[in-house]
């Protein structure tokens, strides 16, 4: 803390010296002004990798068009998105203890949306002109305009999608003894028929793992042509659709076909898992060899594939990669804080963030330099798999649709029991399976019973009656 106070304070210093050596002219009213500049002040969910190239972007701001314009960017950090998400709801309702609200944060638009009901966020067409807002990709856009009323909340900053990484180097010598082909890769189906053909040929390996499994539901629903519950009054998820989507997740975990945890580029690492779902925002994760024990190790090549589709079904994709808001204040605040998102966002220091971090820019220009993009790649990872990554994203970009989920009063939490419903179910399935062996029960005999259609019924069920009950008031 002190660290960030003495920091803040030898920035206003030069700036005023900076001032007082070029003997500016004042500003017009209500703007940022270089003789007594403005500190804005910003929450994030980045780490890492992702946080080192964030803060010292921000610090190439402060030096350059901040102190031209009279603005002094302070950014601070939190473990997750969740975790952020939390503080900025407790700090909204003026919780005890908690820190005043920033004037920037990250966050999703469900996020978002519950805290403009709060405190109100900035209508963003005050500071951003039509020519500007239409430099964005506009299902990037899209994800922040609140339908009610038709007005931009929320900037995209950087983006990412889930996509399939496999062990390359894994996968050829399973697929040359077996004969299994790549084209299974490319449907759920056929990714659960590649597993257990895994499986059965590895003696009892799990085959995949999920890292990513927020937006599945959703996004399997759009494959199969149904909204879920992406609409204010209704929720469209039929028991058919449901069944593929339990059948393509839950079945394969019980089977041991699948095997996930939070990070499974680490399964991937010890030659557990053999692929996963995951963030093309961690691509630089994905191991560079396989470590069978201390004294023997292999190189593998990471290949990144698109994100599965059910067969017969139309070829969507998840939108990850939180946006960008801003608490209203006043006119100076709030035009600072707009003149920086303008700043980050432009193409070249987008480019530069994005692309070193495994995210992807969010101008359409940025789309249109392939070259730059790769140019832009920098040694924090695994390149080849970042390179992997980002050219399955341009190919998707082009062949697939991006889910956009509207934000709209109670999405936040209908969209988060609706995405974790499934995964719930089978991890707690799964712990039950688990107690079951340790009491000495046969393994077929627990997977027959945690396998019977009744099961599936339940969850079905369930899930209808608390969403249907959340959309009649019954639930906050």
């Amino acid at each position: 803390m002190f660290k960030r106070v003495k920091y803040i304070l030898l920035s206003i210093l030069a700036f005023t010296m900076a001032v007082c050596s070029s003997g500016c002219s004042s500003k017009e009213d209500k703007m940022p002004d270089p003789k007594s500049p403005v500190v804005i002040t910003l929450w994030h969910a980045y780490n890492a990798v992702a946080k080192i190239q964030f803060d010292n972007l921000v610090q190439e701001f402060n030096d350059t068009v901040g102190m031209e314009k009279g603005i002094i960017v302070d950014p601070k950090g939190y473990g997750s998105s969740s975790e952020l998400d939390g503080i900025l709801f407790a700090s909204a309702n003026r919780v005890m203890g908690e820190e005043p609200l920033p004037d920037i944060f990250t966050a999703y638009p469900d996020s978002a949306y519950r805290l403009d009901e709060i405190v109100p966020l900035v209508s963003l067409e005050q500071y951003f002109t039509e020519e500007e807002l239409d430099q964005y990709r506009p299902e990037y856009l899209q994800e922040g305009v609140w339908e009610e009323n038709g007005v931009h909340k929320m900037i995209p900053v950087a983006k990412s999608t889930e996509l399939l990484f496999l062990n390359q180097t894994a996968w050829d010598r399973f697929a040359s003894e077996t004969g299994a082909s790549e084209e299974l890769l490319t449907t759920w189906e056929g990714l659960v028929e590649a597993a257990k053909l895994y499986y059965d040929w590895s003696g009892g390996k799990p085959f995949l793992g999920m890292n990513s499994y927020g937006d599945f539901l959703a996004v399997t629903a759009a494959q199969l042509g149904e909204g879920g519950c992406v609409e204010e009054d209704t929720i469209t998820y039929s028991k058919e659709a449901a069944r593929r989507a339990w059948d393509a997740y839950y079945v394969p975990h019980l089977e041991g076909w699948y095997e996930s945890r939070e990070f499974n580029q680490d399964g991937v690492k010890s030659g557990k898992l053999i692929a996963y779902i995951g963030s093309s925002a961690g691509a630089g994760f994905f191991p560079e060899e396989v470590i069978e024990n201390a004294n023997q190790s292999h190189s593998i090549q990471c290949r990144c594939l698109p994100y599965p589709v059910f067969r017969g079904g139309k070829k969507y994709m998840s939108q990850r990669g939180a946006n960008m808001a801003v608490f209203t204040s006043d006119e100076v605040r709030e035009r600072a804080a707009c003149e920086f998102l303008k700043w980050f966002t432009e193409p070249e220091q987008n480019i530069r963030f994005a692309v070193s971090t495994g995210y992807f820019p969010v101008e359409k220009e940025a789309w249109e330099t392939a070259s730059k993009l790769f140019d832009n790649i920098s040694d924090t990872g695994n390149t080849e798999a970042i390179r992997s990554s980002i050219d399955m994203y341009l190919k998707e970009g082009e062949a697939y649709a991006f889910l956009v989920k509207r934000a709209y009063r109670g999405s936040y939490q209908r969209n988060k029991f609706f995405d974790e419903s499934l995964e719930k179910e089978t991890r707690q399935t799964l712990e039950l399976m688990e107690k079951r062996l340790q009491n000495g029960e046969v393994k077929e005999e627990i997977q027959k019973d945690l396998l019977e259609p009744e099961r599936f019924e339940h969850w079905y069920d369930f899930l209808m009656e608390e969403m249907a009950g959340m959309m009649n008031g019954e639930e906050d």
